[in-house]
């Protein structure tokens, strides 16, 4: 921290800019400027070192944080109520200057009195709220992830060694609320080769080899099984074949052009002229190319298409058609992770329906992409998230409006996650095959998918396409207020860390992690490995050969341990999402998969022991971490230069053994 002259009883102001450097300064016996960021200084002595003083930092235009000269943060004071959140934070409260600790008494005449006397602080009750940009692992040895906020939120700056190191790769797609988001929490944008995160559009398979272990990008390979319209159907028609029924009957009967032209001829013959179908190209987005037809002529014989069956009878909001765009977050495959944005938007055409042939051709009526229906003279926008009102709402505001015509909406909200999760296990099987031939770090991958639900008159649900790559843009306050939270919620849950060369003790404890958090966080790597030892591999094979043999949780080995850890710290994080795969009431589920892969029936066995008291399950997992059980890097993995520390060597030499008797272990916790 800079310091100033020292004047009797005179203040000296600083600006400074993100990275603590000083823009200018200038004497003033008044107020904080509340314009900009601010720093103030006194020759005020306090008991911390022999000079300097106090000094007050103003945040945000809404806080002030009292700080002592050796850089601690003595106190932070706001003078409006904090909004609610779950974010990690430190919160005390202060009427006075009175109330200050120990070392804001010593140091609390002159300018930290007028401090408070020009922000009107000292008569009202105010919270202190600084927000640290990491945040702490439930478990001992596991490094911290970076925190991400909102706009509505005061953050803790990075130290700048560490904002050096924090890069974030701008791609041609990348959105306005990517960049806001990272770039609060100390990442720079940059299109250099040297990056920690990225989001882009969809990636070829053969680029992820070139992904270091320190990165993390948002697609998986083989994503293409789910965005792709013919790759869907013919995953889901695999598993109509092998279940029968209709468990997997969500989906419009759909035909491959012009592979099944046959097919389509037969149906289109049976249905007869009074039925339409909705014709799309294989891999579209937002509406191009998509209409609907009612003639056999219409429809192209040689081109590539999708050919479905139309919906003729949807639910109707003031005689207008809809859909839901819901949004899914998977954060593995292997095992299986699904968790679901509790919000989501509504989006509404702007022509009221008919289902009259001569009015086919009127995509305002029949398509309800809002890039379509932007351009209608008749569409409305929404200015509050809250309201049903305009053609985008949110899914909040739906569920009050449907459920005040006495509409069941938890059941309604229950069914179309279902659908969600038989989305996902019917492309599991391929998305395995290629996430296992083209990535060597659980670390590497995660994705964000926009499913968008339709509602027939008797309000089933029925899935119309997944995207791969959801709009972000937010051009509306319904957008921002829905999106905004779903980018926040979805970058805490899959969990950046700083590189392994910055996750140092005493770097790490700048920002207010202690030293049970800071322990061992060199050690990433291992924590992400998906080599196994013989032992474990063995395992592996016996449990997915006889899934239903013994207690797979009674002895867990050190790879089970990583697993169930990085598990449970999502989890801790999830937000406004929700865990949907696995819950402890999701075993049934697993029956539907191709085959039983060992990492899902690990999590379906911890989920029904401890998703219903879970916080025994972490104590289990925290005793374990403490004797290092999680750290033994896999047979054959090599270390980078600087993970290979005395640290990592005097881990491995602490850990007694990798195969855990649960039983055991349970005794004593």
């Amino acid at each position: 921290m800079a310091t100033s002259t020292a004047h009797d009883n005179d203040l000296i102001e600083h600006s400074w800019d993100a990275d603590g450097g000083v823009l200018h300064s200038r004497q003033d016996d008044h107020v904080l400027d509340k314009r900009k960021s601010t720093l103030v200084s006194s020759n005020k002595r306090c008991q911390c070192v022999q000079s300097n003083g106090l000094v007050a930092h103003r945040i945000h235009n809404e806080s002030v944080a009292v700080f002592c000269c050796c850089d601690k943060v003595v106190h932070e004071l706001q003078d409006s109520e904090p909004k609610l959140n779950h974010e990690p934070r430190a919160t005390k409260r202060v009427t006075s200057t009175s109330d200050l600790p120990e070392c804001g008494k010593q140091c609390s005449d002159g300018p930290i009195q007028r401090v408070f006397h020009s922000l009107h602080l000292a008569e009202k009750e105010v919270h202190m709220q600084l927000h640290s940009p990491l945040r702490s692992s439930l478990f001992p040895g596991v490094p911290p992830t970076i925190y991400f906020y909102t706009d509505a939120y005061d953050v803790l700056a990075m130290p700048p060694s560490v904002r050096k190191q924090l890069k974030w790769k701008l791609s041609t797609i990348t959105p306005l609320l990517i960049r806001q988001t990272v770039s609060r929490s100390g990442f720079r944008l940059t299109k250099r080769l040297y990056w920690n995160g990225m989001w882009d559009k969809h990636i070829k398979c053969t680029t992820f080899a070139s992904i270091k272990d320190y990165q993390k990008v948002n697609h998986f390979p083989g994503s293409f099984n789910l965005g792709r319209k013919d790759r869907l159907w013919q995953n889901i028609c695999r598993m109509r074949r092998l279940h029968g029924g209709t468990t997997f009957q969500f989906l419009p009967d759909t035909f491959l052009l012009p592979h099944d032209m046959r097919s389509l001829k037969i149906a289109w013959l049976e249905e007869g002229n009074d039925h339409c179908w909705i014709v799309k190209p294989p891999a579209s987005a937002r509406g191009s190319g998509v209409h609907v037809v009612h003639q056999w002529a219409q429809i192209s014989k040689k081109q590539p298409l999708i050919v479905q069956r139309y919906i003729r009878n949807p639910y109707l909001i003031n005689g207008t058609k809809f859909d839901l765009r819901l949004y899914a977050l998977v954060t593995s495959f292997h095992p299986l992770k699904i968790y679901v944005f509790q919000d989501g938007l509504v989006r509404f055409a702007s022509v009221q329906y008919s289902y009259d042939p001569e009015d086919l051709s009127d995509r305002f009526m029949h398509l309800t992409n809002y890039s379509i229906n932007k351009k209608s003279a008749t569409y409305s926008n929404n200015t509050d998230s809250n309201q049903c009102q305009g053609h985008k709402w949110s899914i909040k505001a739906l569920r009050g409006y449907l459920e005040n015509l006495g509409v069941d909406f938890a059941k309604l909200w229950d069914q179309m996650v279902e659908i969600i999760i038989k989305t996902f296990i019917c492309c599991e099987s391929p998305m395995n095959r290629m996430i296992e031939k083209h990535t060597s770090s659980r670390y590497t991958c995660y994705e964000l998918f926009g499913f968008d639900i339709l509602l027939d008159e008797n309000l089933v649900p029925w899935l119309l396409e997944v995207n791969i790559s959801p709009s972000l843009r937010s051009s509306t306050p319904v957008d921002w207020d829905v999106k905004g939270e779903v980018v926040k919620d979805l970058l805490n849950i899959v969990g950046y860390q700083i590189p392994e060369k910055l996750q140092d003790p005493s770097v790490l404890r700048l920002l207010g992690l202690g030293s049970r958090e800071t322990d061992f966080a060199r050690l990433s790597q291992v924590l992400h490995a998906v080599s196994l030892s013989q032992e474990e591999a063995e395992k592996h094979n016996h449990y997915e050969s006889n899934p239903g043999d013994g207690d797979i949780l009674e002895r867990l080995t050190a790879d089970d341990i990583r697993i169930l850890i990085q598990s449970e710290d999502e989890l801790s994080r999830q937000g406004s999402f929700q865990r949907v795969f696995p819950t402890p009431y999701s075993q049934h589920l697993l029956e539907l998969m191709v085959r039983p892969r060992y990492y899902n029936l690990l999590l379906a066995a911890w989920e029904e022991r401890h998703g219903t008291h879970r916080q025994k399950g972490v104590r289990l997992l925290q005793s374990l971490c403490r004797c290092n059980l999680h750290l033994k890097p896999p047979p054959g993995m090599v270390l980078s230069k600087d993970s290979s520390t005395t640290q990592s060597e005097n881990c491995q030499k602490k850990t007694p053994t990798f195969n855990v008797n649960i039983k055991n272990r349970l005794r004593h916790t």
